[in-house]
């Protein structure tokens, strides 16, 4: 319950920073895809139930909340949530740098591809802020990575019952 309580919060609070803050910021630092990049992080290093929760929760919020370009952005967060799933699981490994990349590049790619297939945008401009995203999102991913020891020490602290706790 905890756990879940806490995992939610986590998620609310991305999804505002990267709603109301992150996208006033200027030029290409207003395409961090931020809940995207944790969600593929969470399936790579924590677990898929988690990162599958967040990507869900994403898409239904940006439905909810008309802030996608396509009126169905659930849709396409389910297709990039399968392959996120099936690369993290079976083609990629999370201790690669180069795997963590692919993951997340391919599960956007797919993501892209077929909001591509529902969207009714200038495609220049649809392709062009995608890319932009996707750039930025390689980046918050290779941080991420080179941040994953730290980040692994911090939620198992948080997370996992210790027995070295009281020591």
């Amino acid at each position: 319950m905890t756990r879940v309580a806490i995992s939610t919060i986590l998620f609310l609070t991305v999804f505002l920073i990267e709603t109301s803050f992150i996208s006033s910021l200027p030029s290409i630092f207003s395409a961090i895809p931020l809940v995207f990049a944790l969600s593929v992080y969470l399936i790579q290093y924590q677990g898929v139930s988690d990162g599958i929760a967040w990507m869900i929760g994403y898409g239904f919020l940006t439905d909810l909340m008309h802030l996608s370009d396509v009126s169905f952005s659930t849709i396409p967060i389910l297709a990039a949530v399968i392959v996120t799933v099936i690369s993290a699981k079976h083609l990629f490994s999370n201790r690669s740098f180069y795997g963590v990349i692919a993951c997340a590049v391919s599960s956007y790619a797919t993501f892209v591809l077929i909001e591509a297939f529902f969207a009714s945008n200038d495609w220049s401009v649809f392709f062009q802020t995608h890319a932009e995203r996707l750039g930025m999102l390689i980046v918050v991913v290779a941080i991420l990575f080179s941040l994953a020891p730290h980040i692994r020490k911090i939620v198992q602290v948080m997370f996992l019952p210790s027995y070295n706790r009281y020591y």
